[in-house]
């Protein structure tokens, strides 16, 4: 059985007042802590000694898409395509494109303006590579293949968030 010895006095140096209810202090070692008058307590705050980067969240900014095109092709025989955007992402380690989500369908149009927008969220140091699907609608099916294929465009997150306006023109292949 083993019994928790009792721990060795610490030496710590006051600062001067963080204001009302509280003062810092520092241990020999540079450790930094605060206590707090009213509750008679040291308040735990973290060092940088406990900064662990294997577990912490890598920091991302949302970024909202908003997809217009110009002049699709007309595979419609009566009226013009009802086009859908699709857009996917790639994985980072295994290459595969994977649906990240759909506008909706604006029918009769060559040049539409969708309205429902993609937030992704963008990694500053990752290459993150985005491929926009376009197709003319012709059913109800939410199968694509049921659907004309339009036309496809790739970019990276990065170089729409970094161009001129955040605003960046493709042309379908």
């Amino acid at each position: 059985m083993h019994r928790a010895s009792p721990a060795a006095p610490t030496a710590l140096t006051r600062r001067p007042s963080l204001g009302k209810g509280s003062d810092q202090f520092v241990k020999e070692g540079g450790e930094t802590h605060t206590f707090d008058r009213m509750n008679n307590s040291f308040i735990s705050m973290a060092s940088i000694g406990d900064f662990d980067p294997l577990n912490a969240s890598i920091p991302a900014t949302k970024v909202e898409i908003t997809v217009s095109c110009r002049n699709l092709l007309d595979r419609d025989t009566f009226s013009k395509s009802d086009p859908i955007c699709v857009l996917y992402t790639q994985g980072m380690g295994n290459k595969e494109w994977r649906e990240f989500g759909r506008t909706e369908v604006i029918d009769n149009t060559l040049n539409p303006d969708f309205v429902r927008k993609f937030i992704l969220d963008y990694f500053f140091e990752e290459r993150q590579n985005l491929r926009f699907d376009l197709y003319d609608v012709d059913s109800k099916s939410a199968n694509l293949s049921k659907h004309d294929f339009l036309g496809q465009a790739h970019c990276t997150l990065g170089e729409v968030v970094g161009s001129l306006g955040s605003r960046s023109e493709k042309s379908l292949g």
